[in-house]
């Protein structure tokens, strides 16, 4: 798959946890300390917007956005969801050339890496999403599951939390011997795999 068609898979599965949603699950705690499924949805769509803004040239939303945990869904999820997931589409189908350089809120980066970053946290937040509501989609296809590995791989200890800190990755912990591919990516992120 290229890094497109990956990213087009995980939306596609973040759109189907999205739709399945109750109400009453927006509240339920996530593997995101701290963050509730609202606050995850939110900081998951606001960032496919940012990283999309990086290929379309459009407006994004803030760094804070992002990170400040308020809810950004407008009282609907599904159509917050296909309005995000929309402009990222269009935006990565013909980004232009991959090699080149563009501002990002993790710094400057090549427009195919921001690419590859996009499905990655969407991958990884999809996974949370499907955990923080028991929907049975949380085993991760291989494509996927290869994707994430090697953008966690490059990007993620340089931006892991030192001990007792709050980063953007917590520190790794330790998946039970048996964990599938899945579960032991989640735990080199530092979520607890059970």
């Amino acid at each position: 798959m290229t890094p497109y068609t990956v990213l087009v898979d995980a939306e596609r599965r973040l759109s189907d946890l999205v739709q399945a949603l109750r109400p009453a699950d927006l509240d339920r705690p996530t593997p995101c300390a701290g963050w509730d499924v609202r606050a995850l949805l939110s900081h998951t769509l606001t960032g496919i917007e940012i990283f999309a803004s990086a290929a379309d040239g459009a407006p994004a939303p803030t760094a804070e956005d992002m990170f400040g945990g308020a809810d950004r869904l407008a009282g609907d999820p599904v159509a917050a969801t296909k309005r995000a997931t929309t402009r990222s589409q269009a935006a990565w189908a013909d980004p232009g050339d991959p090699a080149a350089e563009v501002t990002t809120i993790l710094g400057p980066l090549p427009l195919g890496q921001v690419l590859a970053i996009s499905a990655f946290a969407t991958i990884v937040h999809g996974w949370d999403l499907a955990i923080a509501t028991a929907q049975p989609i949380t085993e991760l296809p291989d494509d996927l599951v290869a994707h994430a590995w090697a953008v966690a791989d490059q990007v993620v200890p340089g931006l892991r939390a030192a001990p007792g800190d709050h980063g953007l990755f917590q520190q790794e912990v330790a998946a039970p011997e048996g964990s599938t591919p899945t579960r032991r990516l989640m735990a080199f992120l530092g979520r607890t795999p059970a």
